[in-house]
C-alpha cells in the first residue's frame, strides 16, 4: 500500500467538502422550493414550519463547509514546510453580544 501525502489528503478533503457543499445546496434548494410554494398557497404548517428549521440549519452547515472548504484550499496553496503568507491567523470572527432582555408591564385604562 502506497502511503497518502499532505496533498493527496488535502485534495482528497477539498473534493469531500465539495461534494457536501452540493448535497447541502441541493437540499436548500428543494426546501426553499417548497416554502415558496407553501407561502404562495397560504399554507404555513407543521411541514413548512420544520422546513423552514432545516433551511436555517443547512444554512448554518453550508457556511461552515464554506469556511472549511477555504482552509483546505489556503493549505493545497501553500508548499509544504512554509508558513502560510501573513503569518498570524486571521482573528476570530466577532459574535453579537447577546441582548438584554427586559419585561414591560402595561396598564390599560379603563372607562
Amino acid at each position: 500500500m502506497t502511503e497518502m501525502t499532505q496533498e493527496d489528503a488535502l485534495l482528497l478533503a477539498d473534493a469531500l467538502a465539495g461534494q457536501a457543499l452540493k448535497e447541502t445546496e441541493a437540499r436548500c434548494s428543494v426546501l426553499a422550493q417548497f416554502i415558496d410554494h407553501c407561502d404562495h398557497a397560504r399554507s404555513h404548517t407543521s411541514a413548512w414550519n420544520d422546513a423552514l428549521r432545516e433551511l436555517h440549519a443547512l444554512h448554518g452547515h453550508r457556511r461552515a463547509l464554506l469556511g472549511r472548504r477555504s482552509l483546505i484550499q489556503q493549505a493545497l496553496e501553500c508548499p509544504v514546510g512554509e508558513s502560510p503568507v501573513g503569518g498570524a491567523l486571521p482573528p476570530p470572527a466577532e459574535r453579537t453580544a447577546p441582548r438584554t432582555q427586559r419585561q414591560v408591564q402595561v396598564q390599560a385604562r379603563r372607562r
